[in-house]
């Protein structure tokens, strides 16, 4: 698989979080709720919606999963048919190892045990998706599914979760605290997601030439959240 040159830990990042997803198997109602959920915490997510049409991932959209502060891999039972949503998870992996991204499963009317030992509908589609590919990148692809199903998520069909709004719910609370951890103790504010950063990028643009301009900063936003 291509792959992009390493980001520092402290670069700016461009997304709270980046949604690596199926499709055909989400999109119209569990993504679009996850999604709305998102944005009215003002998180900014990404998703591509080009998911669906072709094989191979373009090193954009693994600049755009490098940028991103957390990931949310969303193993649905389609997914693993998927060399994109693969190759994806790959980038994801590396990600963690290598820059500290925090990455949260979500297991989307699939058995977790399915996902982590590639059997049932789950090792099925991981079997359609091995036609035609490289041994080593099929290797990459058994690794990085069994390191991140592994890590601590959510089973949507667990008892402890009664709705999929009750889902929804829980995984952008622990999306938004995950995100304040981040930067907290640089500011008294835990609510601005992602300040610190913004603030780097501030001061690149306002200290970046001579101290003798004059300069004139315009700040706008939305209101305090309630």
């Amino acid at each position: 698989m291509a792959s992009t040159s390493s980001t520092p830990p402290d670069q700016y990042k461009k997304w709270d979080a980046f949604i690596s997803f199926r499709g055909k198997d989400i999109r119209k109602d569990f993504l679009s709720h996850l999604l709305k959920a998102l944005f009215g915490k003002q998180i900014k997510a990404f998703l591509d919606e080009n998911l669906d049409k072709g094989k191979e991932i373009s090193s954009s959209l693994l600049e755009t999963i490098e940028e991103s502060y957390i990931s949310v891999v969303i193993f649905s039972e389609n997914y693993a048919e998927s060399p994109w949503c693969l190759d994806e998870l790959v980038k994801i992996l590396q990600c963690k190892k290598t820059l500290g991204q925090i990455v949260l499963p979500v297991f989307y009317r699939v058995d977790p045990t399915d996902v982590q030992e590639l059997r049932g509908n789950f090792g099925e589609a991981f079997s359609q998706a091995q036609h035609g590919e490289e041994v080593k990148k099929v290797e990459e692809w058994c690794h990085a599914l069994k390191e991140i199903s592994n890590l601590a998520g959510w089973d949507s069909q667990s008892r402890n979760i009664k709705s999929e709004s009750e889902l929804v719910e829980e995984i952008v609370n622990v999306v938004l605290e995950k995100l304040n951890d981040t930067f907290k103790g640089d500011y008294e504010n835990d609510d601005l997601i992602g300040i610190e950063s913004r603030v780097k990028k501030m001061e690149e643009l306002l200290f970046s030439e001579s101290v003798n301009d004059k300069r004139v900063v315009g700040i706008w936003g939305m209101g305090e959240k309630k």
